[in-house]
């Protein structure tokens, strides 16, 4: 026997899945799909064998799950989900009790009970037949994480206290009962907004987190909430949609073939109907350079399904501005992640035909971080901070107004039209977009590319509060 054993890493959200199986059985489970399941469907044909499990160790938050799509894929996959505190889902599945045996040939996935990130959650050991008592590995989900945990207040206040000491409960009785040897494969890695502090590599080892990790460390349920529940990344406000949406039903693969192709004139004919937003995924500077007057600059990178996620509303059409034409699939996978599937169209040629085509056009204007500091410091412009909490906490430009990006649309009536803006965050992406949704309110506003980094690079003055 050959264990078949395969991560895929989606740094855009900080999720992992797994391909883990017998290649003598030509049988595998995937843990954890998410919704652009071709990579799973191609890894099974390349190993030769068949997906006859897809697990879920919890009901995602962070993602939309792909679970139900390459179950169908592969012919009529069990989609296997925990037992215990289970919602009613509404689709087909099968409930998975704490202890049960899921038999892949040679390879067998044992269910272990994890609560804490939430109610459902399971995580599986995994072992050769003929050691079945000595797992080699863990795929954890959203229990351990590399230095970390999963955080447990997703479902509310009210449950906080249940989970962090279920939590508390499932890190020891579950995971520091294994030897230090034992590799952990978690669901949550670093960028996942899921826990706090996650570290940077994507698997770790029992042994590694007993020693270093500080929510394994604490003696009692107390001094772990304390721990567990500190510094802990603003809760996206998409959440509840995805897990509504996963326990409900579940979707198609990425929709990149329905988007329809329009010409500049049919574009802007589209911009006026019914409630369309025009979301532009170029770099901030080609945005700077000139756009379609209001439209709002969530680029084309890894955080484009985060902060698509934070930004948008799904029942809200999308026109989308693409860097180029053979862009489309890949902008599309990256919203179909976070739940954006309802397309306007997207703008054939970019902004090239637009130009091309005499439509009006709008630039942004970027500011050079020291222009932007003396400006300030002369009174002339309000800088304005779109990052978290807590990253303001840790040092901010002198002077600053500090509003959370996701908050700036509430709280826009907060800030002058009388007043000129610069807008900054950690490196400038967060900041277009601030300064991309500002200037579509018809506000005074420019953009700080580099923005933090290139501002502790000049040594430019810090104030902390």
């Amino acid at each position: 026997m050959a264990l078949i054993f395969k991560q895929f890493v989606t740094e855009a959200i900080g999720d992992a899945s797994y391909l883990v199986g017998d290649d003598s059985a030509r049988v595998v489970a995937v843990i954890d799909p998410q919704v652009d399941i071709q990579q799973y469907v191609e890894a099974a044909r390349e190993y030769g064998v068949a997906i006859t499990h897809v697990v879920q160790t919890h009901i995602h938050e962070d993602f939309v799950s792909g679970a139900t799509a390459l179950a169908k894929a592969s012919g009529g996959a069990e989609v296997c989900v925990g037992g215990h505190d289970a919602p009613s889902y509404g689709f087909e599945h099968r409930l998975v009790m704490n202890g049960q045996v899921l038999e892949l040939g040679n390879v067998l996935l044992t269910v272990k009970h994890t609560p804490g990130h939430t109610p459902e959650h399971i995580s599986l050991l995994v072992a050769k037949k003929d050691k079945k008592d000595a797992p080699f590995a863990v795929l954890s989900g959203g229990s351990l994480l590399v230095g970390a945990a999963g955080r447990t207040d997703l479902l509310g206040q009210e449950r906080v206290d249940e989970l962090t000491q279920a939590q508390f409960n499932s890190l020891r009785e579950c995971f520091l009962s294994l030897d230090d040897g034992v590799q952990v494969y978690p669901t949550h890695v670093h960028g996942s907004p899921c826990g706090a502090a996650i570290g940077d590599k994507t698997s770790t080892t029992i042994g590694y987190e007993r020693r270093n990790n500080e929510l394994l460390q604490q003696a009692d349920g107390s001094s772990f909430r304390a721990a567990a529940l500190e510094n802990l990344p603003p809760k996206p406000r998409y959440y509840p949609r995805i897990k509504e949406r996963n326990t409900a039903s579940q979707p198609r693969e990425a929709p990149s073939t329905a988007i329809q192709p329009l010409p500049p004139a049919n574009f802007q004919k589209a911009m006026s109907a019914g409630n369309t937003v025009v979301v532009d995924t170029r770099h901030l500077l080609a945005f700077g350079g000139a756009h379609v007057q209001g439209a709002l600059n969530i680029g084309a990178t890894g955080h484009l399904s985060i902060w698509s996620g934070w930004m948008l509303e799904p029942d809200q059409p999308l026109l989308l501005v693409l860097d180029s034409d053979a862009k489309l699939n890949v902008v599309a996978a990256h919203l179909a992640r976070t739940g954006f599937e309802l397309f306007a169209g997207y703008l054939v040629g970019g902004m090239s035909s637009w130009e091309n085509a005499g439509l009006p056009l709008q630039t942004l204007r970027q500011l050079h971080v020291a222009e932007a500091a003396k400006e300030s410091e002369q009174g002339l412009l309000t800088l304005l901070d779109v990052r978290s909490p807590q990253e303001w906490m840790k040092g901010h430009a002198p002077g600053a107004r500090h509003i959370f990006l996701p908050e700036l649309p509430s709280r826009l009536g907060e800030l002058s039209k009388g007043q000129r803006f610069a807008v900054y965050c950690d490196s400038g992406y967060r900041a277009s977009i601030g300064a991309s949704l500002l200037q579509a309110r018809g506000f005074d506003v420019g953009n700080i590319p580099g923005s933090w980094q290139a501002w502790m690079a000049c040594e430019l003055p810090v104030e902390k509060d």
